[in-house]
This record gives structure tokens, sequence and C-alpha cells, in this order.
């Protein structure tokens, strides 16, 4: 018993001075994050590139996710200032569903339906959205069971448009449905498309806000179910920027979330989380993503990559030429433990340098404005990063030659002719007046002799 008791004795030491990594301090310390969830994704907003997946492509369940997707449809299809009147779809859906406390009869703004919507996560809220998006786009004589599935339709259809392509969805709140179902990476890839959408990233980083009244009469406040945005939450995380929570018996905990830091913005995706293991879970990913991954823009419209020195350049000119880049602006995001590899290769038309370049490229003038040169290359480990054109910042002029006379011109002949004839005539008057002077001295000789 002894032995017994200072066995777990030393074990409770042990375990008291070692210190237990977390999921998020494995993140932070640049390994991979150890999660409970089922399937989960991170992603670069900006250039959509995926930087962890787990199970990317199992099919889960969304819950109250899918209230992005519906959010979306309504800021896109709808009109925020529009008023929208509560019918008995609100009496639809199950009745342990978490709510907005909407009645029928009730009129509110759409832009104060999606609050409820996304803030309480009130599928109320999404079936007040979905009949009022359905008649809008389909027609009002649609009854209410009509409108709640012409909406689904329209979720699907803009669902594949953003490349969710293994989803399928049957209404606009997500209680489970075995037909209702999604991935992690299609769920990213419609959060991607919404947060185009300026209101829609309002709403998702909105804390709390007053909406009218209850039908007893009391204030009605909206609170967001998002505690990685609540400061006063022990789960905030400070570069949070949304967006959605989730949860079923089937789902189990589910979050999408955003958070911005050093200029880059990641998104993450959890599905089917250990008990309140969403919250930590989804901030592992997203510090993994900006400790160990950069965002770098390597081309910049108009940005100006190179000099090259110009041969038979103009004489006002002073023999360089500008170079820059002349296709759209590119960003990329590597690992950066990748940044030492990238390498920079510049290539150049052959038909314009000079054939006395040598080793290092050198232009022959003339060369346009605009004109495209060559192009830039950013390569990592073998393979084609992204590249770009580069033109001349400015025209060269080319050295003014001077020509020989086009003796095919007849003008010419004739200045040929006139010369000649000018030529001959000196030499005549040269030979004539040595032939005087001659004989004036013939004539002084005889005279003197």
């Amino acid at each position: 018993m002894k032995k017994y008791i200072a066995t777990i004795i030393i074990v409770f030491i042990l375990l008291s001075v070692c210190p237990v990594i977390t999921v998020a301090q494995a993140a932070e310390t640049g390994g991979s994050p150890l999660l409970t969830a089922q399937g989960a994704i991170l992603m670069e907003v900006n250039t959509g590139k995926v930087l962890y997946g787990k199970n990317p492509d199992e099919k889960v369940y969304p819950a109250s996710t899918t209230k992005i997707l519906t959010a979306m449809l309504a800021i896109e299809l709808g009109n925020l200032e529009d008023m929208v009147t509560v019918g008995e779809e609100v009496k639809m859906i199950p009745w342990d569903s978490s709510k907005a406390g909407l009645y029928p009869g009730e009129t509110l703004t759409l832009e104060h339906l999606i609050y409820g919507l996304l803030l309480r996560s009130g599928n109320d809220a999404a079936n007040t959205m979905a009949v009022y998006i359905a008649r809008k786009v389909g027609g009002k004589d649609l009854s209410i069971s009509e409108a709640l599935a012409f909406f689904s339709s329209l979720m699907n259809a803009r669902a594949k448009q953003a490349g969710a392509v293994n989803s399928n969805f049957v209404n606009a709140h997500g209680y489970h449905d075995p037909d209702h179902y999604t991935t992690p990476r299609d769920m990213g890839l419609i959060t991607l498309e919404a947060l185009r959408l300026d209101f829609f990233r309002k709403a998702i980083a909105t804390t709390s806000v007053k909406s009218g009244v209850l039908e007893n009469g009391n204030p009605r406040y909206w609170v967001n179910t998002n505690k990685l945005i609540q400061e006063s939450n022990r789960e905030y995380y400070e570069y949070a920027t949304g967006v959605k929570t989730g949860f079923t018996e089937e789902a189990g905990n589910c979050l999408v979330a955003s958070a911005t830091k050093d200029g880059m913005e990641l998104i993450s995706v959890v599905m089917k989380c250990a008990y309140n293991d969403q919250w930590s879970e989804s901030r592992a990913l997203l510090e993994y993503g900006f400790n160990n991954f950069v965002r770098l823009e390597l081309f910049k419209k108009g940005t100006i990559v190179e000099t090259l020195p110009v041969d038979d350049y103009a004489a006002d000119d002073w023999g360089s030429l500008a170079l820059e880049i002349t296709g759209e602006s590119t960003e990329v995001v590597v690992s950066k433990a990748e940044l030492a590899g990238i390498e920079r290769i510049l290539e150049w038309d052959e038909d314009l340098l000079s054939e006395d370049a040598g080793v290092l490229p050198r232009l022959k003038a003339p060369i346009k404005k605009g004109q495209v040169v060559g192009r830039v290359k950013y390569m990592l480990s073998g393979e084609l990063l992204a590249q770009s054109p580069l033109a001349a910042a400015r025209d060269v002029k080319a050295l003014e030659q001077v020509e020989p006379p086009d003796t095919s011109d007849g003008k010419s002949l004739i200045n040929y002719l006139v010369m000649a004839a000018c030529i001959i005539s000196a030499y005549m008057l040269y030979r004539m007046t040595v032939a005087r002077i001659r004989r004036k001295r013939r004539r002084y000789y005889y005279l003197y002799r």
C-alpha cells in the first residue's frame, strides 16, 4: 500500500512540475494543431489557400453555421432597409430550436433580421428571412412551405457557385436533417464568399444589438454567441473578427471563425469538436496559421522591378531604362520555412537585347513605352508561384545615323553633276592661270636676256 501511495505521489509531482502542452501551445510552438474535431480546415482569405486540413472533404453536419449561407443570400438578394413582416413560418421550427424571439405580425427591417440570425442564431429569423427572399425572387404567391423549399434551392445553387459541390441544404437554419450536410472545405468556401460582403463583416463582428421588444413588451437584446469576440469572456481572442457558431447533438460543437493579424486574414472551420473545445481549437488553428505562414505581395502593378542599360540611345538620353510590372497585383501565402527557397528569375526578349550585351543584359534602342521586354518569375522548389510581364516605363529613342546620299534620287544626281562641273571649271581656271604665268615668265626672259 505504501509503495502504491508513493507511486501516486510521484506521478502527481511529475504532472505538477512537467508542463502539459495544450492544443493552443502546440500551435504556438510551430507544431501542427492537435484537434478533437472530426473535420477542420484553415484558409487564407485573400488567396483562398488551404494552410491546414483534417478530413476537409468528409461529410459533416453544419448545424447553425448554415446561417452563413442564409445571411449571404439575404444580403445579396434582399434590401437591408426593406420592412419584413414575420409570418406563421416562425411556428414551423422545432421546439428546441434557438430563437431570436420573433412573433407573427411583427415588422422589422431585413438588417435587424440578419442580426437576429447571426448574433442570436435564431431559427425563427432564418425561416422569416427564407420566406421573404423566396417570395421576393420567386413570386409573392408562394405558400410558406413552397417558399422554404424554394429558398433551399437558392441555397444549393449559391453554394455550388462558391465551389461547395459536396454539400446539400434542406433548410435555412441548420436544424438537423440527415439530408442537410456539408464538408469543412465547403463551409470554408461559402464563408470566403460571404466575407466579400461589407454588411456581413459588420454583422459578424457585432457583439450585441437591441432590436425592438419581445411579444410580452420587454426589451429584446441579441448577444453574439461567438465567445471569441466577447472581450469579457474567458474564450476571447484578440484577433478574432467573427463568424458563426453551431450545435446539434448530431453535428456536435461547430465553429467557423475569422481573425486578422499582421495584415493576414484567416478563417478556421472546426466541426464536431469535443464539448466546449471549439474555442481553443479554433484559436489553435488560427495561431498555427499566423505563426507559420506569411503573406507576400510578389507583384504590384506599376512597380519598378529592374533598370537595364541601353545601347545606341539618342544623344539627349541617359542610356538606362526602368522596367515595370504590367500584370495585375499578385499575392501568395507561403510557409515561413519556404521563404529562403523562393527564387526570382528574370527572362528577356532576345530580339531586344544588344549584340554587345556580354554577360550582363543590355537593351538596344529604340524602345517604346509599354513595350514588353521580358518577364519576372517567382519559383519555389521548381514550381511556378507567379509571373508577370516587364514593360518599358518610357520611350528610348535610337541614335540618329548619317546615311549616305541616295543616288536613285534625281536631285542627288543633279547635285553630283553640278559639283563635278564646279570641280572641272576650277581645274580649267587653275590650268589657265598657270599657263598665263608661264607666258609672262618667258616674255620676261627674252626681254632681259
